[in-house]
C-alpha cells in the first residue's frame, strides 16, 4: 500500500492529468463559468488535503465525487450571496420612494454610502481588502487568494466573518430595517 507522500503525489498527477475533464465536468454541474475556476481549486486543495485516504486505482471516481461536492457548495454560496444582495438591494429605498425629490434622495444615498464604508473601515485589514476585492473590483475568490498569497478556504472565511460583522453593525442593521 502506498504511503502517504506517494498517494499525494498520485493525487496531484491525477489533479493534472484530469483536469480538462473535471473542469467540463464542474461546467456541466454547476452552470455558471464563472463557478468553475473557484469550484476546480477547491477541489484540488480538498483532494490533496485527503490524499491519505485515496484508493489509487480509484482515483479518477474519487475526485469527481469532490468536484461535485465543491460545485454544490459553491452554488449554495453563491445562492446565499445573491440572496443577501437582493435583500440588501431591495432594503434600500429606491429615489423615487422620497416625497422629498431627487436632492434629498441623493444625501441619502451619500449618507448610507458613508456609514456602510465606515463599518467597513471597522473591520479587520484583511477581511477589508476581500470585500473590496471581490464586491468592488469583481474579482473572483480564486484570483484574491492568488494575489494575496493566502489559501482559497481562508479568503473565504475572511468573505464570510466579514459579512457577518457588517450585518451585525447597528448602523446597517438600522439602513436595513428602516
Amino acid at each position: 500500500m502506498p504511503q502517504v507522500a506517494e498517494k499525494r503525489r498520485i493525487v496531484e498527477q491525477a489533479c493534472v492529468d484530469f483536469e480538462r475533464d473535471l473542469r467540463t465536468f464542474l461546467a456541466g454541474v454547476t452552470r455558471d463559468f464563472h463557478l468553475v475556476d473557484d469550484a476546480y481549486q477547491r477541489m484540488v486543495v480538498k483532494a490533496i488535503e485527503a490524499a491519505e485516504s485515496v484508493n489509487p486505482e480509484t482515483v479518477r471516481g474519487w475526485l469527481f465525487r469532490i468536484a461535485l461536492n465543491e460545485a454544490r457548495e459553491l452554488q449554495r454560496e453563491s445562492a446565499r450571496q445573491g440572496r443577501l444582495k437582493e435583500g440588501f438591494r431591495t432594503s434600500m429605498p429606491l429615489p423615487t420612494e422620497s416625497p422629498e425629490g431627487d436632492g434629498y434622495a441623493q444625501i441619502v444615498s451619500e449618507e448610507e454610502k458613508v456609514i456602510v464604508l465606515r463599518a467597513l473601515g471597522r473591520l479587520d485589514a484583511e477581511y477589508q481588502e476581500v470585500v473590496v476585492r471581490r464586491l468592488q473590483k469583481g474579482q473572483t475568490f480564486a484570483t484574491i487568494s492568488e494575489e494575496m498569497g493566502r489559501p482559497l478556504g481562508t479568503v473565504l472565511t475572511w468573505m464570510r466573518r466579514a459579512l457577518i460583522q457588517l450585518r451585525e453593525t447597528a448602523e446597517i442593521r438600522q439602513l436595513t430595517n428602516e
